[in-house]
């Protein structure tokens, strides 16, 4: 028996009046929000717990000076069976009733992309402390909007890339920043993922009753969906998703970032190009994908490859990052990697074996909590303003796909002919889906890649200048369903 929790009166607590209910929370944020000591636990609730937020929920648990008090979830199904062994946690489909308690200190987010914005300018509005999964936006606008937000209410918001706390990799960072392999010269981000299709209905999907859709939807355009399955596919949807680079990708935007030295200025030009091959399904992201450009002068390229038997990806590292340095290359992601010198020498670095091994999510929590018990965003591995331009990184190179049109294999391969990692992305992608399209029994078109608009970006004017910059800043920011604007 789960108490506190009334399916019926929860599910349209405030619905139709959301604009209303937000207003509320921004008014009342400084008498929700209170002090905590550093030897005061942190009240904290989860948001959207089907997949991921399990994951953060163990981490909770695991967290000294954490106690989870209280769950959200627009499947009431998903909501009123998972079984924490606490009978006394609050439990609601309709967020605004988990922000609007004073027993709430914190939340930890891992909604689709779609809410991860929202979910975090409200909490802020609210008053409360933050973590928020990878990407914490959906678009570059709302990584902005987050900072603000964080700012304008005092309170401490961690975005959920938890690479920053891989004990395999902080030492490597650590040396990094220290000088020991001399200055960055480029940065290459590899997604390479066995995925498959997702199909596609002839009939738009019924919703579950058991789901508040209008809270899952939230700010996203209420159109038909047309996938068999609601849940996680949404990735691959630019109304709610970011496709794989902003999927995965965004912890290795996140890595590159970092070697960069995080920057608090955007990269100044970024070109992608790909597509959607081999799969007629309800997706509009691209399964390929090559992206380069420039941060702070130095260069930068990410793919993606999410077809099954994708080929060669560099120096064998399939999910990761290659970091050239003056004095070798960095080879290594999630747990650690190789520092190579020009000479040969190696230079090994592994998790520590006395810590539990994970994806970081137990570490990453544990620092969040400390820093709110200290009350200093200084502390926090992975604060907002990072996390920001980290999201920001993905949502450009979609930015420049989306502007995209089809064009002669030689325009596209002049506007990867920069240097030779380019022009091995660009072979490496291109020979994986001829592959894969030579193999599928339809007659698939061979090479019908989509040119992306190489973009410019000015930091000081925060907007894109240039060839189709009109069009370009129109996709920073989105249209927002009424009562869930940002």
């Amino acid at each position: 028996m789960i108490s506190k929790f009334n399916s019926s009166s929860r599910r349209h607590f405030l619905k139709g009046t959301a604009a209303a209910g937000a207003l509320a929370l921004t008014t009342n944020a400084r008498s929700y929000g209170r002090i905590i000591g550093a030897n005061e636990a942190v009240r904290m609730g989860v948001v959207g717990f089907r997949s991921r937020g399990r994951s953060l929920i163990g981490a909770i648990n695991a967290a000294a000076g954490a106690n989870l008090v209280a769950l959200c979830d627009a499947d009431e199904k998903v909501l009123a069976d998972y079984d924490t062994g606490n009978a006394d946690l609050f439990r609601t489909s309709d967020l605004r009733e988990m922000l609007g308690r004073k027993d709430v200190d914190a939340i930890a987010s891992a909604t689709p992309n779609h809410w991860h914005a929202l979910v975090t300018c409200w909490a802020c509005d609210a008053g409360k402390h933050v973590y928020i999964e990878k990407p914490i936006s959906h678009n570059m606008l709302e990584s902005q909007k987050i900072v603000e937000a964080a700012r304008r209410n005092d309170v401490l918001v961690q975005g959920g890339f938890q690479n920053r706390s891989d004990t395999g990799l902080l030492p490597f960072f650590e040396n990094l920043r220290s000088g020991k392999y001399g200055e960055v010269l480029a940065v290459h981000g590899t997604c390479h993922r066995q995925r498959a299709s997702i199909g596609k209905l002839e009939k738009p999907l019924m919703i579950p009753k058991q789901i508040n859709f209008d809270m899952w939807l939230g700010p996203a355009a209420d159109q038909p969906i047309m996938r068999p399955s609601l849940h996680y596919d949404w990735h691959w949807d630019f109304n709610t998703g970011n496709g794989d680079v902003g999927n995965q990708g965004p912890h290795e935007w996140d890595m590159m970032n970092w070697a960069l030295g995080d920057p608090l200025n955007l990269p100044g030009e970024m070109i992608a190009a790909g597509n959607r091959f081999g799969w007629s399904d309800a997706g509009d992201t691209p399964n390929v994908m090559a992206c380069s450009g420039v941060s702070n002068d130095i260069p930068f390229c990410f793919e993606v490859m999410d077809l099954k038997g994708g080929r060669r990806a560099p120096f064998g590292r399939g999910v990761g990052v290659i970091i050239e340095t003056e004095k070798g290359r960095f080879v290594g992601g999630r747990g650690g990697g190789n520092f190579i010198f020009h000479d040969g020498q190696t230079e090994k670095f592994r998790r520590d074996e006395t810590q539990a091994k994970s994806d970081g999510t137990p570490a990453h929590m544990a620092n969040f909590v400390t820093a709110v018990q200290q009350r200093d965003k200084s502390g926090l591995r992975s604060e907002c303003a990072v996390a920001a331009n980290s999201s920001a990184m993905a949502h450009m190179a979609n930015i420049s796909f989306q502007l995209a049109s089809e064009e002669p294999v030689e325009k596209m391969e002049a506007a990867f002919s920069g240097d030779l990692r380019q022009r091995d992305m660009l072979a490496r992608l291109r020979e994986s889906a001829m592959l894969f399209a030579l193999q599928q029994e339809e007659n698939t078109q061979l090479e019908a890649w989509l040119l992306g608009q190489r973009l410019q970006f000015d930091p000081q004017a925060n907007q894109f200048v240039g060839t189709k910059a009109s069009r370009a800043n129109a996709l920073m920011t989105r249209d927002y369903r009424k009562g869930f604007e940002i």
